[in-house]
């Protein structure tokens, strides 16, 4: 069986959480058998037969260990005058005084802030839970404290330094899935993206465009053009960043935020 992320193995966990196989979650099963930290064979509910080639479990293409994030959280709630920090980024104070909200794909995302102005926790108001990749996004986003002002000029990944190992990455697990989602679902493209904060969509007879809001300082700009059968020219498209987009992430949560993207977009 073919997988691409931990999300094709996820679906097929029973997702019970039973502790069966020495880890807190499915989920945190699913993450750790795609890092390498864990095997298959210690979920005592998967038919192992499904698996009669274990090369072809592929790693995470968002590269970070657990132990990045467990850093990365105390970097994040360390900092100081975080509900100012908070707003620059595009966050709103929530109304108790006690923590901010931020938009986040097409989820509303509650910081809570301590007494002494740190923050302690992101809480997924939707009720799903952040996995380990969303919380390295976003510990980054405030880390980061981007500054320089969006410049609205969009380019493609190969346009930063040192992305060449990137590209490659972005096209397989963000591109790709994007061109195939909208190629199957374009009756229904518009509906499937009103959960998200879209905007400037823009189509044409050869295909389409939209501006879509990943966090409120990280925007894409998605291209997909439908090909031409007749011609033997198959669909595609781009993803591509503001010019500016490494002063509020890296390159690694650049490439993430399409792959969760298209994640979304298929729930």
């Amino acid at each position: 069986m073919e997988m691409k992320t931990y999300l094709d193995l996820l679906k097929i966990l029973p997702k019970t959480n039973c502790k069966e196989c020495g880890e807190a979650s499915c989920l945190l099963f699913a993450l750790k058998v795609f890092s390498g930290q864990t095997s298959l064979e210690k979920c005592p509910y998967l038919d192992q037969d499904l698996f009669p080639q274990r090369t072809s479990l592929k790693g995470l293409s968002f590269n970070q260990t657990l132990e990045n994030l467990k850093i990365l959280r105390e970097k994040f709630q360390s900092l100081d005058d975080f509900i100012e920090r908070a707003q620059d980024l595009g966050c709103e104070p929530e109304s108790t005084g006690r923590g901010v909200l931020l938009p986040y794909l097409d989820w509303l995302i509650r910081i809570e802030v301590n007494q002494e102005g740190h923050p302690t926790q992101l809480v997924n108001l939707s009720g799903e839970t952040l996995d380990p990749r969303d919380e390295i996004l976003l510990c980054n986003y405030f880390i980061f404290n981007g500054k320089e002002p969006l410049t609205m000029d969009f380019v493609g990944l190969e346009s930063f330094p040192h992305s060449i190992s990137k590209v490659k990455t972005l096209k397989i697990y963000g591109e790709d899935p994007l061109v195939e989602l909208f190629t199957q679902n374009q009756p229904k493209l518009r509906s499937i993206l009103q959960r998200f904060r879209v905007k400037d969509f823009q189509k044409d007879t050869h295909g389409f465009s939209f501006l879509v809001s990943i966090l409120p300082k990280v925007i894409l700009k998605v291209v997909y053009w439908e090909g031409d059968p007749e011609d033997g020219l198959p669909p595609g498209g781009k993803v591509l960043y503001d010019r500016v987009a490494l002063n509020y992430l890296d390159l690694e949560c650049l490439v993430f935020c399409a792959e969760r993207f298209a994640e979304r977009l298929r729930c």
